[in-house]
């Protein structure tokens, strides 16, 4: 009787030895196995939430046979002047900025960047809504003139792309990321149907120098046809963001009228 128990039992405990062996040499030969059966249902049901691109602004030298190439200043006759902000739309910072234009009735520029117009399409939205006008900083704020000609086009044409999808408008401007160009950069710009536009006045906003020294920047620095580089997106933008409305009541003050680079442009050609 007592045989009759031992032998099952012996044959139970070598089965459980088997099993054991053979997860532990599927789990040895495929580690991940395990772990992607118990993740499957998750992958599918999450989106991972976008990262708004943080960029270091730090601007490149103009050559100066290239000054009278581009647009960095329009003296259109009027007292005019043209706020530009770079690198977004970002999250937060935008929105506050667009709300401080509205505040005020002023009518900005945007040179986006396609990869963030892509991921937050309904701010670029909202500034085209708001009479803004909204240019071209290229796909990922690529140094344009390290790329090949073939790379020069798809950063540019991905974030022309990537406008017209959002807004219905193609641009018909566009910032070189870090100012940087060259002859052959300027003309695969041209080449597809942009102007490439500079700056007058450098807020150097990006380094983050304080609320006063933007505001001093612009109000010290300001001229008839003047285009003010500012930033809403690649990284904290909150002092820019405090500066605007005093920028905004300096100039008036001194009693320019606030317009966007296509405007100017279209006044200086008039």
């Amino acid at each position: 009787m007592r045989r009759m128990f031992v032998l099952p039992a012996i044959f139970i405990v070598i089965l459980l030895a088997w099993c054991s062996f053979a997860a532990i040499y599927v789990n040895a030969a495929h580690p991940g196995a395990a772990s992607q059966q118990g993740t499957k249902g998750k992958a599918s049901s999450t989106h991972p939430t976008p990262t708004p691109l943080t960029v270091s602004d730090k601007p490149a030298t103009l050559p100066p046979a290239l000054k009278d190439q581009v647009v960095s200043q329009a003296h259109t006759g009027h007292h005019e002047i043209a706020l530009t902000f770079d690198d977004g739309p970002y999250p937060y910072y935008t929105s506050q900025i667009l709300a401080i234009l509205q505040r005020y009735q002023v009518h900005a520029t945007f040179f986006c960047i396609g990869k963030n117009v892509q991921n937050y399409p309904l701010l670029v939205q909202q500034e085209y809504a708001g009479g803004h006008a909204i240019g071209n900083h290229t796909w990922d704020h690529a140094d344009l003139t390290k790329l090949s000609r073939f790379g020069i086009q798809r950063e540019i044409a991905s974030a022309s792309a990537a406008i017209q999808h959002t807004i219905g408008v193609s641009p018909t401007l566009l910032r070189p990321p870090y100012g940087a160009i060259t002859f052959s950069v300027r003309a695969q710009i041209v080449q597809l149907h942009l102007i490439p536009v500079m700056w007058s006045v450098d807020t150097e906003d990006w380094q983050r120098p304080g609320t006063n020294a933007i505001i001093r920047a612009v109000l010290t620095r300001a001229g008839d046809g003047g285009i003010i580089l500012m930033h809403d997106g690649g990284g904290n933008r909150l002092q820019t963001v405090a500066a605007l409305p005093y920028i905004i009541e300096g100039l008036r003050q001194r009693g320019y009228e606030f317009v966007t680079v296509p405007q100017m442009l279209k006044d200086r050609s008039a």
